[in-house]
């Protein structure tokens, strides 16, 4: 993915008025979004910005992830280039300020009798269900860990996966649509992921409460390329039975059941894929994605789950170049007077659309 992008628009000066949320509705702080891999994070200070809020975050010495606001509170120095202690503090690599894992400064090398309790730093709520970090850029009172996705399957061992992470120069929206939308299967991707059928079979969508789920059914077409080799069942007719469903802002789960009437493989008649993505706004117009592609067949098979780490990325990597091209697009030339079209296989991506502009409109709702 490469190019430039000229200028942003400011997203203050969206347009008013429209019924669904576009590249500059402002971003839903009020939810759980990952911060990162539960096993890539250690007793060593990261870095990563998450809705336009620059956090610092590390695994202290009980195992506990802490994420806080990374600046200090002095004079803005980074507190991911500072010195991690040994009692879990974090001492600022300018002028020695140290701050504990609430975010409080606890000493002041320069002012050692000098009163701390007025100095401190925002501490995020963080939640670390593997494989994955959850953090809550919003209203801390409201950070329900009830609300975080389950996916505590993909720890069992019926289900194997590949997975993977790339960062991406584009709104987060473009993303979900991307997910919501699979008729593009067969012209982004080809073979890998589509079939000659598969984007003119009906979408059914059905939406309860925040959730928006696309439904298609396929009859009688082979299994993609992506998935011939491991699933085993060569070119044998399947009904390919597909859900992508938006769940929040940070949040969308794709699955798919292929039945095999004929049994091909020992009798086998059912497999099924899982997919996870992650999708953590970095600021306005950039994004953190994570995915896992997981697979009830052959679950413990490693060079499978390598096959789909590798093969996955390459999709996906298809997609984000596309996503950062019509970035480029609005941002190089966003005429005032442009208006994009929908069809009707875009109905669950404007749905989807309509909740995150509704969310918006609540979250920023001045109090009287």
């Amino acid at each position: 993915m490469d190019g430039s992008v000229k200028e942003r628009t400011n997203p203050k000066s969206a347009k008013t008025g429209s019924a669904i949320a576009d590249r500059d509705t402002p971003l839903i702080k009020d939810c759980w979004y990952v911060l990162d891999w539960s096993a890539e994070v250690s007793n060593e200070l990261k870095n990563r910005m998450v809705l336009g809020q620059d956090l610092v975050y590390f695994r202290d010495q009980e195992g506990e992830v802490c994420a806080l606001q990374n600046r200090c509170a002095h004079r803005c120095f980074p507190l991911h280039r500072s010195n991690l202690l040994e009692n879990d503090t974090i001492q600022c690599g300018y002028h020695g300020l140290i701050y504990n894992t609430s975010g409080q400064c606890v000493k002041i090398p320069s002012a050692p009798d000098k009163k701390t309790s007025g100095i401190k730093v925002q501490k995020y709520p963080v939640v670390d269900r593997a494989p994955m970090i959850w953090v809550w850029p919003g209203d801390p009172e409201k950070a329900d860990p009830a609300l975080i996705p389950d996916y505590d399957w993909v720890n069992t061992k019926e289900w194997g996966y590949g997975h993977g992470y790339y960062h991406l120069d584009g709104n987060y929206l473009a993303i979900h649509e991307n997910l919501m939308d699979i008729t593009h299967f067969s012209f982004l991707h080809g073979s890998a992921l589509g079939t000659p059928g598969h984007a003119e079979s009906k979408i059914d969508v059905t939406i309860e409460g925040s959730v928006v789920d696309n439904y298609r059914i396929n009859h009688g077409e082979h299994v993609p390329d992506l998935h011939r080799d491991y699933m085993g069942i060569g070119f044998a007719p399947v009904t390919r039975d597909s859900h992508s469903k938006f769940m929040t802002p940070g949040f969308h789960y794709a699955y798919s059941l292929y039945m095999d009437p004929a049994g091909t493989i020992d009798g086998r008649k059912d497999y099924r894929l899982r997919i996870l993505h992650f999708i953590s706004p970095e600021t306005q117009y950039t994004t953190n994605y994570w995915w896992m592609f997981a697979r009830d067949f052959k679950p413990e098979d490693k060079k499978a789950s390598q096959f789909y780490s590798d093969t996955t990325l390459d999709v996906f990597r298809e997609d984000g170049d596309a996503i950062e091209w019509m970035e480029q697009q609005w941002a190089n030339e966003d005429r005032p007077d442009f208006q994009e079209t929908h069809v009707p296989a875009d109905k669950g991506a404007v749905e989807m659309r309509r909740i995150i502009k509704r969310m918006a409109e609540e979250e920023n709702i001045q109090p009287k």
